[in-house]
């Protein structure tokens, strides 16, 4: 899991921590596919992911329960090939 603190948002810190676990599942584990779950409602996120290689797998619906309603989670994954 990586979770960022919210004050700390936009200053590269969830890029640099992606980016690390990449390299351990790419350059030491030797994974070729990595999975992730994020709430619909995080734009951010979704948009880093995809800018490290991630890509929309589907919809899980009313996935959480999160400030008193039921979101939807996206399913992103990364194949290495």
């Amino acid at each position: 899991m990586v979770c960022t603190h919210p004050d700390y948002g936009g200053r590269g810190v969830g890029r640099a921590l992606t980016e690390a676990v990449i390299d351990l599942a790419d350059n030491w584990l030797n994974l070729r596919r990595l999975g992730l779950i994020v709430f619909a409602d995080n734009p951010r996120a979704i948009g880093l992911y995809e800018s490290l290689g991630f890509q929309h797998e589907g919809v899980m619906r009313e996935f959480g329960f999160k400030r008193g309603e039921y979101l939807d989670a996206v399913v992103m994954g990364r194949l290495r090939h």
